[in-house]
């Protein structure tokens, strides 16, 4: 806590990185300019706030940009590589005909499995999106995965959102976790650590489609409310537990004890009605454990508010 900055300091020195967002932001949505040059904008609203106004009082110079664009440059140069082996990889797979013959080979080795047939769609999706950008990484399994999962009686709505879900998921998987290896570049981490760390820190994020499949309420799809409220609920608290056991942290440190059971707790709530009977006595007992768990993590904040109050 004694390494937070003061959120005066905060909003006294940093209110100019808002500008190049407000500016790719502005760009994108209300004058329709495309990534790259909203991108290019941004780029250009940081340099003229570097040499007007600066940083904490000192203002970029020639130099300073030049140095900034030799070292963004040579960043890029390991994302390039890995993009481009990712695009010589999909590129392959459309010019044999190898990935609308996936369609067919996915439905076979389900063998009437759903949880197969979705694990193995998962699995091909990230495949699929490595490098790719958001909407050519959907377009390409909206044709090739999509049409296997509503043969099998998938609603089209859950389909697509899976398929969606998984393809972006490639961008924080190893090896071609493109999102983590930029941000391991700006941190100047270890690429593959970082992604590794990226993946377990994301883990609910490879749960979630599973329940848009097995929980279509998830996605507005009926007519119990109800329903629809209870499983919002129970699906929300569940991913926040199992994201504070992967993290290690409700308010303070959890033992692993504390992270194992709030792992249970999450899966409890997580577990859709349609795949175990009496699930409402799961989401009971996850809710009564998830209770217990931040209670006694908040009575922990308050011994210690105590001690060092007296």
């Amino acid at each position: 806590e004694d390494q937070i900055p003061e959120l005066l300091d905060v909003l006294r020195f940093g209110w100019l990185f808002i500008l190049p967002f407000a500016g790719l932001i502005y760009a994108l949505f209300w004058l329709n300019w495309s990534a790259e040059t909203s991108a290019l904008l941004a780029s250009g609203i940081v340099l003229v706030v570097g040499l007007l106004f600066g940083y904490k009082g000192k203002r970029m110079s020639l130099i300073d940009i030049w140095d900034a664009l030799i070292g963004t440059g040579l960043s890029i140069l390991d994302i390039l590589m890995i993009v481009a082996g990712a695009g010589f990889i999909i590129g392959v797979l459309g010019i044999t005909g190898l990935g609308f013959a996936f369609t067919f080979l996915i439905v076979e080795f389900g063998g009437g499995n759903l949880f197969l047939l979705l694990l193995v769609s998962a699995v091909l999706c990230i495949i699929l999106g490595m490098g790719m950008p958001t909407l050519g990484v959907y377009v390409l399994l909206a044709v090739i995965v999509a049409p296997s999962l509503v043969e099998v009686g998938i609603t089209p709505i859950a389909a697509h959102m899976f398929i969606l879900y998984f393809g972006m998921m490639s961008l924080i998987t190893p090896p071609v976790a493109v999102a983590a290896f930029f941000a391991a570049s700006i941190a100047q981490a270890p690429a593959m650590a970082t992604g590794w760390t990226s993946m377990r820190f994301g883990w609910t994020a490879y749960v979630v489609p599973f329940l848009f499949v097995f929980s279509p309420s998830l996605l507005l799809q009926g007519d119990d409310y109800v329903t629809l409220a209870a499983d919002v609920v129970t699906a929300v608290f569940g991913v926040w537990l199992v994201s504070a056991a992967m993290i290690g942290y409700f308010i303070n440190a959890l033992s692993f004890v504390m992270r194992a059971l709030a792992v249970l707790a999450g899966i409890l709530l997580l577990i859709p009605q349609e795949l175990a009977i009496g699930t409402v006595w799961t989401d009971i007992l996850g809710g009564i454990l998830a209770l217990i768990l931040i209670g006694s993590d908040c009575l922990v904040t308050q011994k210690r508010k105590t001690t060092i109050s007296g």
